[in-house]
């Protein structure tokens, strides 16, 4: 029941960082491009976000996402935590490309599938051996 609870905790962190920077990017996208760091055209750019929905729905995801990461790390180590969770690099460019129609070349395509191989080897990795005893221990000081 525990390694199921873990799951769902991994995978909403997932979904939530995905989601959120979906939302994110539309919203930014809507509001335009920066061209000036004049500070009165930043003030202006500023109460532009303040005012979207895009990115107040992007900030909620986040901030949920913020917190299932910070459920799971005190559940489960780091070095096992950061590299599942690293699959929302692989599943917000799927849905950049099928949601918002971002145009991904065929590197980022072969960057991608580098980035979800790496995951499932360390996830298939220290699944079948999360307590091995080989563990390296940091230098002291």
């Amino acid at each position: 029941m525990v390694i199921l609870v873990n799951f769902i905790i991994l995978v909403l962190v997932v979904i939530t960082q995905v989601a959120g920077n979906l939302a994110l990017s539309r919203g930014i996208k809507e509001l335009g491009a920066i061209d000036s760091i004049n500070p009165l055209v930043l003030w202006g750019f500023g109460w532009q976000i303040v005012k979207s929905p895009w990115i107040w729905l992007a900030m909620i995801f986040l901030v949920g996402s913020l917190a299932f990461y910070l459920v799971a790390l005190s559940r489960l180590e780091l070095s096992y935590v950061l590299p599942l969770i690293a699959s929302n690099y692989v599943l917000t460019t799927l849905a950049a490309w099928l949601i918002l129609g971002d145009r991904v070349s065929i590197t980022r395509w072969i960057g991608t599938l580098l980035i979800t191989c790496g995951v499932m080897l360390v996830g298939l990795v220290d699944r079948k051996n999360p307590n091995r005893k080989e563990k390296l221990t940091p230098p002291k000081a």
